[in-house]
């Protein structure tokens, strides 16, 4: 009798050791955006009993279900993979794995996360994890400078249409080749179907910056091997722009001013040629570097509070200057 209940146990306890295993797990961990199609595999082994209650998922970040196939229907793509994966796509012969991958044939920034591959029956389930990271180059990007104070020149480097999200080092260069890195003081971005738009700015000292050094920005998408430098020759021939900033008891007005004096008239740093605008913050992106709808130029949202924090800031540091 009790050999009997050993020898009928026994299939139960290997079931629950062999149930449902994920064998491997390929998914390519960087790949630029529109380059060529992608796969995700997911190979995994099940017992013959289990079959029946088969389900394999692919989650995004952990939580977002967007790929669901339950043998023998067709599968599904969802969210952000929905119209985006080939669902004929066939991974094997075997009828219980022939849909267990995502063929994606043109990769969009958006799809980049953690990749998770459920597969699951009614007794046991496994799961795997990876990254991906699809990433395509800055469709636009510029350099500017200007000068807020009498003391300060404000540095600024902005990029779109970039994924992921793009980091800059700023820096000079004088005539004799010797570089002084210039410390990033404010970022903006915002991002919209996986691609951002970005910048980053900083203040050099107006009397230590020798005209015609280079002033320089470098733009790097982390974890790609993309890397883009922007330079521009130094003028020191710059109008100052000064921000003022009144306050009554139910309203606050910022007012940008540029003063005038008899320095000769700028050269133009800006994109367009032969422009002359000198009303510019850095918190003014749009007008800073040309504001599109369709791409091109960044996109950044103003924050019409900052000309006046900035002010705050710059005039601290200009009576820091005077004093040294």
């Amino acid at each position: 009798m009790k050999f009997s209940l050993l020898f009928i146990s026994l299939p139960l306890f290997l079931g629950e050791v062999w149930g449902v295993s994920i064998v491997r797990l390929t998914v390519p961990e960087v790949v630029r955006a529109n380059s060529t199609e992608v796969v995700l595999d997911c190979d995994y082994q099940v017992d013959e009993w289990e079959r029946p209650g088969l389900v394999v998922k692919w989650y995004v970040d952990k939580i977002h279900l967007v790929y669901q196939w339950i043998p023998p229907r067709h599968p599904q793509a969802l969210g952000v993979l929905a119209g985006r994966v080939d669902t004929t796509y066939r991974a094997s012969h075997d009828p219980l794995a022939a849909h267990r991958a995502l063929r994606i044939p043109r990769p969009h920034p958006a799809l980049s996360g953690q990749y998770s591959c459920t597969v699951s029956t009614f007794e046991d389930e496994d799961t795997r994890t990876a990254p991906l990271l699809v990433w395509t180059p800055p469709t636009y990007t510029d350099l500017k400078y200007w000068r807020p104070s009498e003391h300060l020149v404000n540095v600024t480097c902005a990029a779109s249409g970039a994924a992921p999200r793009p980091e800059f080092t700023l820096y000079t260069r004088d005539s004799n080749g010797t570089r002084q890195d210039v410390g990033v003081r404010g970022t903006s971005g915002r991002q919209e179907d996986g691609v951002w738009w970005a910048g980053a700015w900083g203040l050099i000292v107006w009397a230590d910056t020798e005209p015609g050094s280079v002033v320089g920005c470098t733009v790097t998408l982390p974890g790609t091997p993309h890397e883009e430098t922007r330079k521009k020759i130094y003028h020191a021939d710059l109008p100052i722009i000064t921000t003022t900033t009144t306050t009554t008891t139910t309203t606050t007005t910022t007012t940008t001013t540029t003063t005038t004096d008899s320095h000769p008239r700028p050269r133009s740093n800006t994109s367009q040629e032969g422009s002359d605008t000198t009303t510019t913050t850095f918190f003014d992106f749009p007008s800073l570097f040309g504001s599109t709808s369709t791409g091109g130029a960044p996109r950044l949202a103003t924050c019409w509070a900052c000309p006046a924090l900035l002010f705050v800031a710059i005039q601290v540091w200009s009576t820091s200057m005077v004093t040294l």
